[in-house]
């Protein structure tokens, strides 16, 4: 199971876009309006290499991630796993 997900990974469990987890993560704090994270951010997030050469892009720790999310009531689909 990988231990950081992308905002892809992370709505396929909530059964929202990618779009979605990022208004969510915006509205918690943990990512700035261009996409980046915020100070709080960065206890949540890594990076991960992109498909281009020299690029990355951010992926977010999935237990607690999932944790603050569920905490401000957003729900996991029905069998998503922690």
């Amino acid at each position: 199971m990988k231990e950081y997900l992308s905002q892809t990974e992370l709505g396929k469990l909530f059964g929202v876009s990618s779009h979605t987890i990022g208004g969510w993560l915006r509205d918690a704090g943990l990512r700035d309006p261009g996409g980046k994270p915020t100070f709080e951010g960065h206890e949540y997030a890594d990076t991960r290499p992109s498909t281009n050469p020299s690029t990355y892009f951010y992926v977010w720790h999935r237990e607690r991630t999932i944790r603050l999310l569920e905490s401000r009531g957003h729900q996991l689909l029905a069998g998503g796993v922690l």
